[in-house]
């Protein structure tokens, strides 16, 4: 084993325990919440939209795609680390299905908020 590869595949585990880490968080909905959606709005906007938002719903989104990641990266770890290169395709599918949801789930969420209407109406 080259010593690029071990290298990268310490660096994809890091990620991998920490976004691991994050995940647990979520499940448990403690922590912040580390969404798009979230980290556009300014301050005032977030605790004005806090009461309108079902914070459940939001840690659910977070917990898929964390998880995710999470399982993405930490299979391109052991892709790095092993003698057998294991097939790329069901990291494509994950990934595939990560950002398809966290696309979708972010549209619901900017539909069910007021965040990004015209104000000058």
């Amino acid at each position: 084993m080259e010593i690029a590869g071990i290298i990268s595949g310490s660096i994809l585990m890091v990620i991998a325990i920490v976004c691991g880490i994050y995940f647990s968080f979520t499940v448990r909905c403690k922590g912040p919440i580390l969404s798009n959606p979230w980290i556009l709005m300014s301050k005032e906007d977030r605790e004005k939209e806090l009461a309108k938002v079902d914070i459940k719903a939001e840690y659910r989104q977070l917990t898929i795609v964390f998880g995710g990641l999470a399982l993405v990266f930490l299979y391109f770890a052991i892709y790095c680390f092993s003698i057998f290169r294991l097939p790329l395709w069901p990291m494509g599918i994950i990934i595939s299905l990560v950002i398809i949801y966290a696309i979708v789930s972010s549209i619901k969420f900017v539909m069910r908020t007021d965040m990004f209407k015209d104000e000058r109406k």
